[in-house]
């Protein structure tokens, strides 16, 4: 004798309004863009705001990369539609100095490469709030950018543990990937490189990044 097994399935959401970062966005139609962002509720996400390269646009002032927001969403059948966003916090200290603002603008890049639609990395939103509060008032921009690298990678499982690792990597390096990967980011200020210490450790992120992707 067969049983007939009858499943329902929860209403699918149509609406939610979030704390969210602006990752980044790319120009889209005629009119509007394609905005990144990652909320702690659902992780990262791709949605359109309608109207957005208008002048007179609601969005205008809000869309600015790494900005901190409270944003709201509709889900439609195709598509994810960013109806109305308050910008909580913008760190205006690093967009008034160029090489600051290079580097954050560095950073919300990264972070949108390393991460897939839908991914959640718990103490994201915490580590990029505090790696902003530093360069507001640390010059050490390129340590803050190594720093922030690894600490994500990290957090998304994509680098061993450089305290334990076998590796043919100069040991002061690896002394240095492992400072910074378990030390809170502040204490990028007790470290001292050269312009050469640091182009090695950036030709060995990038060899850490292509193995990650």
């Amino acid at each position: 004798q067969k049983h007939l097994i009858l499943t329902t399935h929860p209403t699918p959401m149509k609406t939610l309004t979030s704390s969210a970062i602006i990752l980044g966005h790319k120009n889209f139609g005629e009119s509007d863009k394609i905005i990144f962002l990652y909320t702690e509720e659902l992780g990262k996400l791709k949605t359109i705001a309608k109207g957005s390269r208008r002048i007179n646009s609601k969005f205008t002032g809000h869309l600015e990369t790494l900005n901190f927001c409270q944003a709201s969403f509709y889900f439609g059948p195709k598509n994810i539609i960013l109806t109305e966003i308050i910008t909580l916090k913008n760190f205006k200290k690093i967009r008034d100095n160029v090489e600051k603002i290079t580097t954050a603008l560095k950073i919300a890049e990264f972070t949108n490469k390393m991460i897939y639609e839908n991914q959640k990395v718990e103490g994201l939103a915490e580590l990029i709030s505090k790696t902003l509060t530093q360069l507001c008032i640390s010059n050490k921009t390129q340590l803050i950018l190594h720093s922030y690298m690894i600490k994500l990678l990290d957090k998304i499982g994509m680098i061993p543990d450089f305290q334990t690792i076998i590796s043919s990597i100069d040991q002061k390096y690896l002394k240095y990937l492992n400072f910074i990967q378990h030390q809170p980011i502040s204490t990028i200020e007790n470290i001292s490189m050269d312009k050469n210490e640091q182009k090695i450790i950036d030709q060995l992120l990038e060899k850490l990044v292509s193995y990650s992707i």
